[in-house]
């Protein structure tokens, strides 16, 4: 059953009319866990949780105004309050699960004042208005975001989505007739396998199938290409840190988490 509203969908599970569904909020938990018929159901998550922003748009064309968006995100306070904790904050595209993760990249640490400074070197010292759109599971999580963006002058309304519609828009790279009008968009990628091959690829090489935010550099391709049929394990590390590097000096995303996913279940 497709049950794409948060509270329908436990709804669903504590009335017995489904046994397990998919991405549990947070904050509906506890209703699960008390339930006697109902348990919570955690599991080790692979996904990379960001925030695209359309890098051929104004504002988010200015790398600067990219880079305040990061810093203005405490990510810390979103995974204890809105996530119970259950999230690992992310520096860049690349799970710190993965042996191909880059683990010298620089933190755009929580600083709203810098964010604000940076707007301003852009010459966006009053501040911008953008729109973050995000699928009905994202709700609550695509809200807090906004709030802490909106704090630093990044005035930010959300829009709730169908997923399967706001998906279609943003992963098609550049061909969509409405991409254009769109500002930002919460959504995660991954694989079981945590192989950059199945990450950078597709969401950050050049009119990659997952490119929501349009970023391309001819070094980064060159790199994910040549990672991509290597043999050579150390070889793909080598490269894959490196495009990580230039990635996330970049900013093409908020860069946010990799979460557990929770699923709830009957007992």
């Amino acid at each position: 059953k497709v049950i794409p509203e948060n509270a329908a969908r436990v709804a669903a599970l504590l009335a017995g009319e489904v046994d397990i569904i998919m991405q549990l909020p947070p904050h509906l938990m506890k209703r699960v866990e008390d339930n006697p018929n109902t348990n919570v159901l955690p599991v080790k998550g692979t996904r990379t949780w960001y925030i695209a922003m359309n890098n051929n748009k104004k504002p988010f064309d200015d790398v600067r105004v990219r880079r305040a968006a990061n810093h203005a995100l405490n990510k810390k306070l979103i995974i204890d309050k809105v996530l119970n904790g259950l999230a690992v904050p992310l520096k860049g595209v690349v799970s710190s699960q993965s042996d191909f993760h880059n683990p010298n990249l620089p933190e755009y640490a929580y600083d709203p004042e810098k964010a604000k400074k940076l707007l301003a070197e852009a010459g966006y010292a009053g501040g911008i208005d953008a729109t973050l759109d995000a699928g009905g599971p994202e709700k609550e999580l695509a809200e807090a975001v906004a709030s802490q963006l909106t704090k630093v002058g990044i005035r930010t309304k959300v829009q709730i989505w169908e997923t399967a519609v706001i998906s279609k828009i943003w992963r098609v790279g550049f061909k969509h007739v409405d991409r254009v009008k769109h500002d930002m968009w919460m959504s995660n990628w991954g694989n079981l396998s945590l192989d950059p091959v199945g990450l950078l690829q597709p969401t950050m090489r050049t009119m990659g199938r997952g490119n929501a935010s349009g970023y391309s550099n001819a070094e980064v391709d060159k790199q994910i290409d040549a990672a991509a049929v290597s043999a050579d394990k150390n070889k793909r590390i080598e490269l894959y840190r490196k495009a990580q590097a230039t990635v996330t000096d970049a900013a093409p995303w908020l860069f946010l988490w990799v979460t557990k996913d929770v699923y709830g279940g009957t007992a």
